[in-house]
């Protein structure tokens, strides 16, 4: 495949375990950096190569299977905007992308998640070349997403209540749609709200919340307030701030 290639952890995640590498000499002495990273962090010291994308949009489709075969796809989302390959800012649906790519993208997520009868909610990750215009599979990500709420703004649908109501046995809210899911109505951004201080290199941040407050007009997803402890022992992130617009720019 030729350089520049990724360096990868096979059970990698969250941007750990992750390398690019421009020649021989970078991947020799990224190898064994990557493989100890692998080894504290995951069960897994396994390691992989695949064509590192220098011009990349982070896409993912929305699934929703009902165990028996049969799989909806909820549209796309855009999550290209990164920190350290951890996803930061996301949006439903993904912007600019050629109807043929999207259709792509889509028809192929729930072939997929179909083939494996898969049950419940699940996304399908790729990374889009910019470049060559072309989609390449990423990964399939078998649960609820941080960023799922861009997906049930521009849907309509509350993805935990279906996954409840299929846990109970129920699947007439699938029977009555197309394998394309719910319309799409508008646009969605969403945007992490992490505990890291910026003036020093995005570094963790603990300590104590001395004023918290989050716009009315918005969704919020958080478990914070005024007060609260945040330790260091935990995932930085506190909030999920999530907005709706009738258009991308409003949104």
């Amino acid at each position: 495949i030729g350089y520049p290639v990724m360096l990868k952890a096979v059970g990698g995640g969250g941007g750990i375990g992750m390398q690019a590498c421009f020649g021989p000499d970078d991947l020799r002495s990224a190898y064994e950096r990557v493989l100890r990273l692998a080894s504290a962090n995951f069960s897994s010291s396994g390691v992989f190569l695949e064509r590192f994308v220098a011009h990349a949009r982070h896409i993912e489709v929305q699934v929703f299977g009902d165990g028996h075969g049969r799989t909806l796809s909820l549209g796309t989302r855009d999550c290209s905007l990164q920190r350290r390959n951890q996803k930061v800012v996301e949006e439903a649906p993904a912007p600019n992308l050629p109807d043929e790519i999207v259709e792509q993208l889509l028809s192929s997520s729930r072939a997929l998640a179909d083939s494996v009868h898969y049950r419940s909610a699940g996304t399908v990750e790729f990374v889009y070349d910019i470049d060559r215009g072309e989609a390449s599979f990423l990964e399939m990500n078998t649960r609820l997403q941080v960023e799922h709420p861009v997906t049930e703004e521009v849907t309509g649908v509350d993805l935990v209540e279906w996954m409840l109501r299929l846990a109970r046995g129920e699947t007439d809210m699938l029977d009555a749609l197309p394998d394309t899911g719910p319309a799409i109505s508008g646009h969605a951004v969403e945007a992490r709200v992490y505990a890291e201080d910026p003036g020093h290199d995005y570094r963790p941040s603990a300590g104590l919340l001395t004023q918290v407050e989050f716009p009315a007009h918005t969704r919020i997803e958080t478990w914070v307030d005024t007060g609260t402890e945040v330790s260091s022992f935990y995932d930085p992130m506190l909030a999920k701030v999530i907005a709706w617009g009738a258009d991308r720019q409003q949104a």
